[in-house]
């Protein structure tokens, strides 16, 4: 059986349920919703572009606890309460990830309180067999 480890990191905005901010299953790493929260105050960002920001700066810092960076996500699914809005979401995702590209969904979806949009990962430990 491939041990289940958690991901914990305080340089990510802590989690607001029942949920772990990452877990590791042996050469596979699953990342929960990260939003755009900063990890230090809690104050979410007030736009977009800056909930995206600090969505996937939340992002890279689970994968960071767990050993690897952004070149190592192979999908992702991102949420955004407006889709209209995809454009500038899609501006902004794409400054952070190089080439190859990862597999990514996009959805328009309600989330909670005033959070504009989400982003959750796979990603693959380098070495790992293909």
């Amino acid at each position: 059986m491939t041990p289940i480890i958690p991901i914990i990191t305080d340089a990510a905005a802590a989690p607001t349920a029942s949920y772990s901010q990452g877990i590791v299953a042996g050469q596979i790493v699953a990342t929960a919703g990260q939003v755009g929260r900063d990890p230090r105050t809690g104050e979410l960002a007030t736009t977009l572009a800056g909930q995206v920001e600090s969505a996937i700066a939340n992002l890279k810092a689970v994968l960071a606890a767990a050993g690897l960076d952004l070149s190592d996500v192979v999908k992702t699914t991102c949420f955004l309460t407006r889709i209209e809005d995809f454009a500038e979401f899609d501006a902004v995702y794409r400054r952070h990830f190089a080439d190859p590209l990862p597999a990514r969904s996009t959805v328009g979806v309600a989330l909670a309180g005033d959070l504009l949009f989400e982003i959750e990962a796979w990603a693959v430990k380098p070495g790992a067999a293909a």
